[in-house]
């Protein structure tokens, strides 16, 4: 199994602007030989899933949003939201 050293700093991860600077250390690794392009490829396709994550949760948040503002005007003003 190709691994990166134990000495290797961890990346915290909160923002999608995170996801691309990993991204972009990762690609000029691999691109000088510093790392297995195996690791990079694995790096990929985590950023991938973190970011539909983070997506998912930010959408689950502005439906909540929603349905507050639903539930407290009463249903004959939903359309009101929407004009």
């Amino acid at each position: 199994m190709v691994t990166l050293p134990k000495e290797t700093v961890e990346f915290e991860i909160k923002k999608a602007n995170d996801v691309v600077r990993l991204l972009s250390v990762t690609i000029n690794q691999v691109r000088k030989g510093e790392i297995d392009p195996r690791v990079a490829n694995a790096v990929g396709y985590l950023s991938g899933i973190i970011l539909k994550a983070r997506e998912q949760g930010d959408i689950d948040q502005r439906l909540k949003q929603i349905e507050q503002i639903v539930l407290s005007k009463g249903t004959q003003n939903v359309t009101s939201l929407y004009t």
